[in-house]
């Protein structure tokens, strides 16, 4: 039996998106020894082992990212060296590693399904809070500053994690291990409600009282991933052409946001394909053939148009927004049922200028615009609007 230790040089998107820990799982698999770890260039991995062992490495690798890492891409897997095997006898995850940036940043991805329930099964820790991620989820793009993609490079720097996120992010066997935003309500970002002067709105809950204010024909402009959007009731047809008066958007279609893909087929006549982009975890906007249910229920929204673009909530505030128009249901099935309710969602800036990402800019060019901020202490570092994508002849 052969024994050997080689070093390889793995690039693509592999930070951010449970890579080191999926290939811990596959060194382990195999009864391979040595280190991982993240640097500027992406991962690097020294694996010892038997010569016939190693030589199935890379297939296994990229089999177990393709099932069971859904946010990574390999680009490449090279073999840097190969040297006399040293007798290590552990396969362990090491620091990140400084040197000149040629990696990737991973895009933001929207709210797994993992995530979602557990912020809706009540007792769950993270019940309702409103900044849960993993690894197969989350802020990613968005909150870096510079790369290797680790927490101190990132706007969740300032979040020192309590006992519970830290015994998750050092678990290799746990989805949050080296989650970069993984957070509580304990040890996380906030929410709050605020007016256009900054004041704080006087509520229990600020976004059952946002939902309430949307209900009622407000506009709440809301601080998603990549900047803040304005919301307001789909349904309400006084309160979206109020939003055209004030943002002076008078003609260009606004986009609607629905709960899931089955509240969206209320309004959109999907294909598959429509579907699988509108599932997909960048959460774009799809272009559908309007139902006639939609026709009859969004006034101003896309007026004259056979089209309509469609969105479904991917961020946890913006599932807790649906949540709160529900009713606040206690059982997490809630999240897979058809909805009417429905949410026009258009980038948070008067017409022709950059998207607003700040809290105090926010207050500065959203008033007038917006009636109350739903905000949070979690900076956005990079602007990021939504994608929009149409399907033409099978394609995207």
């Amino acid at each position: 039996m052969t024994m050997e230790r080689r070093t390889y040089r793995i690039t693509g998107l592999v930070q951010g998106v449970g890579f080191r820990p999926t290939l811990w799982r596959v060194a382990h698999a195999l009864k391979l020894t040595g280190e991982v770890w993240n640097d500027a260039e992406g991962v690097g991995t020294i694996l010892e082992g038997n010569v016939d062992v190693l030589d199935r490495f890379e297939e296994e690798l990229r089999k177990t990212v393709r099932d069971e890492a859904p946010l990574a891409r390999i680009d490449s897997v090279e073999l840097v060296q190969t040297n006399p095997a040293l007798g290590s006898t552990d396969f362990v995850i090491t620091a990140s590693r400084q040197g000149t940036a040629h990696t990737m940043v991973t895009p933001d991805a929207a709210t797994c399904r993992a995530c979602a329930i557990e912020m809706f099964t009540p007792g769950n820790r993270r019940w309702r809070y409103a900044f849960t991620n993993c690894t197969h989820c989350g802020p990613r793009f968005t909150i870096t500053r510079s790369i290797p993609y680790d927490r101190p490079m990132t706007s969740m720097a300032s979040f020192a994690m309590c006992s519970d996120c830290r015994h998750e992010y050092d678990d290799p066997a746990d989805r949050r291990f080296h989650a970069q935003p993984n957070a509580c309500p304990v040890c996380g970002p906030q929410l709050r409600l605020i007016d256009t002067k900054g004041s704080l709105i006087d509520c229990n809950d600020p976004v059952v009282a946002a939902a309430k204010m949307i209900k009622e024909g407000k506009i709440v402009a809301v601080k998603g991933l990549g900047g803040f959007h304005l919301a307001v009731d789909a349904h309400n047809a006084n309160a979206v052409f109020r939003l055209r008066q004030r943002k002076a958007r008078e003609a260009k279609p606004l986009a609607v946001m629905t709960t899931n893909a089955a509240s969206a087929r209320l309004w959109g006549d999907f294909n598959d394909i429509e579907i699988e982009l509108l599932n997909s975890p960048a959460r774009p906007i799809v272009l559908a053939r309007k139902t006639e249910r939609c026709r009859n229920a969004f006034i101003h929204v896309a007026d004259d148009l056979n089209e309509i673009g469609l969105m479904t909530a991917y961020t946890p505030v913006h599932l807790l927004l649906f949540h709160a128009l529900a009713g606040l249901p206690s059982d997490p099935r809630w999240l897979d049922a058809a909805s009417e309710d429905a949410l026009v969602m258009t980038s948070a800036n008067p017409s022709g200028e950059p998207l607003v990402i700040h809290t105090k800019e926010a207050c500065e060019r959203l008033n007038g615009i917006a009636d109350a901020i739903l905000t949070h202490d979690r900076e956005i570092v990079c602007r990021c609007d939504d994608s929009v994508v149409r399907v033409v002849d099978g394609a995207a």
